[in-house]
């Protein structure tokens, strides 16, 4: 009789709820699926996940009390990375009906946009430099009602995740038109999402995983929308 390898639990720390990759109040969503399949490659089991702003979360495996940190920024200290597991992709969405000609970010300076909050951070120094010089930016820390804003006018564009995007326009069909057609400007590189651990061990094993759920082409990658 074969002997049964016992599964490890692994706890893990994300920045606040992000649907549709980690929901709060369930235990789903896009990413969490492909790192419980990755992990059961390796006889590992998500024991414990913690949603903290993500200061706090980086804090929360830097001092060994959770052992992974999910979205890891590059380089923080005392940390080892694995390699993505998924990647985003920004984008900037905007009405069709506008017309609006968006090729570069130089072409957002003469526009009202919204960010999502801290995307003057992520998203480069052109980018930087553009929300300094337009007094019609500004960034909100609520991704629906950036979709809201979007959909009623408020704003002639938006720049956030095209499957959050995808997800809230979805969730806010009842309330708004959210038929209307969205032209969607691919402005930014896809952003890798690594997994960083405080012990190297766990991060080999879980690096490990993550290539095997690769190898089973089971990868997500984000499509363009189809609107």
């Amino acid at each position: 009789m074969a002997n049964h390898v016992p599964v490890k639990g692994v706890s893990f720390a994300v920045s606040n709820s992000i649907p549709p990759y980690f929901y709060a109040d369930k235990k789903s969503g896009l990413q969490y699926d492909l790192l419980k399949a990755a992990l059961a490659t390796q006889n590992l089991a998500i024991s414990q996940l913690y949603f903290s702003p993500n200061k706090r979360a980086a804090r929360q495996v830097q001092t060994h009390n959770v052992d992974c940190l999910i979205n890891a920024h590059p380089n923080i200290e005392g940390l080892f990375y694995t390699q993505s597991l998924i990647e985003y992709q920004n984008s900037v969405f905007s009405l069709s009906k506008n017309q609006f000609v968006i090729n570069s970010i130089a072409d957002l300076q003469a526009i009202s946009l919204n960010g999502f909050q801290n995307a003057t951070k992520y998203l480069g120094q052109e980018f930087r430099d553009m929300s300094r010089n337009n007094r019609q930016y500004n960034e909100s820390n609520s991704q629906r009602s950036q979709v809201l804003m979007l959909f009623t006018g408020r704003v002639e564009a938006i720049v956030m995740e095209r499957r959050i995007f995808e997800h809230y326009r979805k969730l806010l069909a009842h309330k708004i038109d959210t038929e209307q057609a969205i032209s969607e400007h691919s402005l930014f590189a896809p952003a890798q999402r690594k997994i960083a651990c405080f012990n190297d061990t766990l991060r080999m094993q879980i690096d490990e995983g993550i290539s095997t759920l690769k190898q089973s082409d089971t990868i997500m990658r984000p499509s363009k929308l189809n609107s």
